[in-house]
């Protein structure tokens, strides 16, 4: 998913001039991990079967509804209290640096951006019906490599052997992770299905990841303008196929049949919705760096609590050293990102970019 920059709330920023710096990390990394972490174990949740009935939560377009829903909402009551008018450039003039081989307005431009972001999630989401919780969260680790690959074979560029070795350690791993997993260790089998549901995810992520930046250069929006004007347009194309597919009759006869799941379903959107928010308050306080620091951090604790929680997802000790393979690459792509950004003069932030963070 992409990164967040600063947004110009003046509230936010107040905040953590009076904290200092170590109460802003503590507060982003207490926020970040709590939100996100919990979030982790509510979408694994939501996904197992029930333990009585067997019954499975399918209605995929019905949850991501919900989670846009709460990012909206959250996004929109952040801008109002911001103040402004969220972007630089009027979103409704043309869009000069788009990659779409067609004319078309920011607003447009943001329209298609938003369906690659809702398509993401929704991929992520639906590949729990098929992989187990910690092989997915190490899977969404792997997101350089169709980056570096698409860099080489179509921009001809070049990396360095320290960048090749990250790719080597994390892909190694999520295969090492795969080969080693056994039917005993996990209540549901991973299935090529599932892995294809996150490459797709992926790609999504590269494609959204790249446009955003690409708007944010040009029309220069908040966070919150973009959080609550992604997740509306997404809600845009959610609620006709909510429709027409039948998901959302389907999500909520099974959220009345199984009332236990509403509460999850409820807290899955607010975690999501709060996350952004702790994230966009670690930018433009600690930093995009300390803010990198501690999602990726986070993966690790993510596949530690789903062991935890759930002791059907216990690992075998080669998964382990899978996962390890992966954390070390995850470090040392951040070692690499920490050593180019201090021999870097620091940019002037003027406090108006931005784009919407998806939970992983």
């Amino acid at each position: 998913s992409s990164s967040p920059a600063a947004s110009n709330d003046p509230v936010r920023m107040g905040l953590a001039e009076r904290l200092g710096p170590e109460g802003q990390v503590l507060v982003s990394a207490a926020g970040i991990y709590s939100c996100y972490l919990y979030y982790g174990v509510l979408q694994e949740r939501i996904y197992r079967p029930d333990p009585v009935t067997g019954d499975r939560f399918g209605a995929t377009l019905f949850l991501l509804t919900v989670q846009c829903l709460f990012n909206f909402g959250l996004g929109a009551l952040a801008l109002a209290v911001a103040g402004g008018p969220g972007t630089t450039k009027p979103a409704l003039e043309a869009a000069q640096r788009s990659p779409l081989p067609f004319r078309h307005s920011g607003v447009t431009w943001l329209a298609f951006i938003s369906l690659s972001y809702m398509s993401a999630m929704g991929c992520s989401n639906q590949s729990l019906q098929f992989v187990s919780y910690p092989f997915q969260a190490l899977a969404k680790s792997c997101k350089m490599v169709p980056v570096m690959l698409g860099n080489v074979l179509l921009g001809g560029k070049r990396y360095s052997a320290l960048e090749y070795l990250v790719v080597l350690l994390i892909t190694g791993g999520v295969v090492l992770f795969q080969l080693a997993n056994s039917k005993k260790s996990f209540s549901e089998g991973n299935t090529w299905w599932g892995m294809a549901l996150l490459f797709g995810s992926l790609a999504l992520d590269g494609f959204t990841s790249s446009n955003q930046k690409l708007f944010s250069d040009e029309f220069r929006p908040s966070g919150h303008y973009m959080m609550m004007h992604m997740n509306l347009w997404s809600l845009f194309f959610l609620l006709p196929l909510l429709a027409l597919t039948g998901e959302g009759q389907a999500g909520l006869e099974y959220v009345l049949a199984h009332t236990g799941l509403m509460w999850d379903i409820a807290l899955f959107g607010l975690c999501s919705a709060l996350g952004q928010q702790f994230i966009f308050f670690c930018v433009v306080g600690p930093g995009p760096l300390v803010c990198t620091t501690i999602t990726t951090t986070r993966k690790f604790f993510t596949v530690l609590l789903s062991v935890l929680w759930f002791p059907d997802n216990k690992l075998s000790n080669l998964q382990w050293v899978a996962v390890g393979s992966v954390f070390a690459g995850l470090m040392l792509e951040l070692w690499q990102k920490s050593s180019h950004s201090k021999g870097k003069p620091a940019k002037p932030s003027d406090g108006k970019s931005g784009a919407a963070k998806k939970a992983d």
